[in-house]
């Protein structure tokens, strides 16, 4: 071979590398150690800092059987403290999703249940937490006991009020999804058929976000029945009423839908769409910045169609865009790297141990449960063990920002924070509460930086106030207050 075909071939080689992610780093199974690989018929699964000590805890939810709240007691080791965390929060019938959401502004996570039933169907609850770790069920005082089949849950403030307005999608014939909107006072009043969005189909999730750029959220809504599928709703938000617009956008998605998840996958500033399907191929939509959606599937190489339930968005190998975790029910889960162009490849069958192929996933979650600026992921399987899996990334190229509302809702859900180097934007990411599938992340917004560079934080909380924080170092949690 001459030397120049040698250079050409070296060449050719260094940027097939270069196209391809590379391979995340490896995840362990600390589930037993950690003590979470609770064993019960899961459902769910949601994150926060339920006691304020700076480390996220977990609630999981089980359809038949035990809830459990797992305090994390630091290093990614958690305690679980259902007996002494109140009446009724271990709650031993159907629950399916649940969310944490300070709905009383005081400063701390209260919890909503989400409730089915085997017999007769069980009323959803609500508990305020007491600041000390500790709930008590104010269901009936809050008027948010619904008794209607309730899959998810979902809090945001969806009129920009300041605070948490919670959103049920309930399942099975003749059901009605139901918004309560927030006096204010520790009450709700049903503003369903005011607002526009009690959607009659069978329902699994709703989930929250601004699809349109305009400074208020709207409400994605996914929808399935067997055999055929039924398509889901994108509610417009106009100022606290809502239009149907799925079809008009692109995101009408026909399948039988379990899973929803916005992440903004091609770092151009606006939330693009991953919806899970249980019957039918799963599949990927972008944003054109002002929410009308294009289906670009085929940008996922490796993918399995059917079966899924719960898509997670994170960037776990620090490289700067957002990767996808999608557990399936009845295949292997799977692992696909984002080359930074929003164009997915499955790697995991290099990881076999995230793949849980013998079980049925539910929910799954990622989250930093040792505070080590990576994201660590929480897989809620059917009648076998949970798995945590920790992430061995353990590098300094990341950065967390936490936000708390004053004039916006303290939890800050709705709130967008932009990342930019160099005066370019590198990232966006916006505040949630329930996403994917029955799942919660925490309320921290987390990006890949490299590095060694100086960065800029951008924040706009709802109320549409704005914060700049300049010569921003990366390996840092940064929190970040509403003026």
């Amino acid at each position: 071979m001459s030397k120049k075909a040698g250079q050409i071939l070296v060449g050719v080689l260094a940027a097939a590398l270069l196209a391809c992610p590379a391979l995340a780093q490896e995840f362990v199974d600390v589930s037993v150690k950690a003590g979470v690989a609770d064993d019960g018929l899961g459902k769910g699964a949601a994150f926060a800092d339920v006691n304020n000590d700076g480390l996220v805890d977990l609630y999981v939810s089980n359809k038949g059987g035990t809830n459990k709240l797992f305090l994390n007691q630091g290093k990614g080791i958690f305690k679980d403290a259902t007996a002494t965390a109140g009446k009724g929060l271990d709650f031993p019938g159907f629950t399916m999703g649940s969310v944490f959401g300070d709905y009383d502004n005081d400063g701390d996570q209260d919890l909503y249940l989400a409730n089915g039933g085997q017999y007769e169907v069980e009323a959803n609850l609500l508990f305020a937490n007491n600041g000390d770790g500790t709930f008590t069920d104010v269901t009936a005082k809050a008027g948010v006991g619904l008794k209607d089949f309730t899959y998810s849950a979902s809090f945001a403030d969806y009129d920009n009020d300041g605070d948490l307005d919670l959103y049920c999608a309930n399942y099975g014939v003749g059901a009605k999804n139901i918004l309560y909107r927030n006096n204010g006072d520790g009450t709700f009043t049903d503003a369903t058929d005011l607002a526009g969005v009690g959607d009659k189909s069978w329902s699994w999730m709703g989930v929250w976000a601004d699809v349109d750029n305009d400074g208020d959220v709207d409400l994605y809504v996914v929808n399935g029945r067997y055999p055929a599928g039924e398509p889901n709703k994108l509610f417009i938000n106009n100022g606290g009423v809502f239009s149907e617009q799925a079809k008009a956008r692109g995101v009408d998605d026909p399948n039988w839908g379990l899973g929803a998840v916005f992440g903004d996958i091609d770092n151009d500033g606006d939330l693009d769409l991953f919806v899970s399907n249980y019957i039918g191929g799963n599949n990927l939509y972008v944003n054109d910045g002002k929410g009308r959606f294009a289906k670009v599937s085929e940008r996922i190489k490796g993918a399995k169609d059917g079966w899924g339930k719960g898509p997670s968005f994170g960037d776990i190998d620090h490289d700067g865009d957002l990767d996808l975790y999608e557990g399936d029910c009845k295949q292997a889960n799977q692992l696909y790297l984002n080359d930074g162009k929003g164009n997915f490849v499955n790697v995991a069958d290099k990881q076999p141990q995230i793949q849980c192929a013998t079980v049925r996933t539910k929910a799954t979650a990622l989250a930093d449960v040792d505070n080590d600026g990576d994201l660590d992921l929480y897989v809620v399987n059917w009648g076998a063990e949970n798995k945590l899996l920790l992430n061995n990334q353990n590098d300094d190229s990341w950065l967390k920002v936490k936000l708390v509302g004053t004039k916006s809702n303290r939890d800050a859900y709705g709130a967008r924070v932009k990342l930019l180097a160099d005066g370019k934007q590198v990232g966006m990411r916006e505040v949630k509460s329930a996403t994917g599938f029955c799942a919660q992340e925490p309320a921290v917004a987390h990006f890949g930086a490299p590095a060694g560079k100086n960065y800029t934080v951008e924040v706009v909380f709802p109320s549409g106030t704005k914060v700049v924080l300049n010569d921003v170092k990366a390996g840092q949690l940064l929190e970040v207050v509403e003026k």
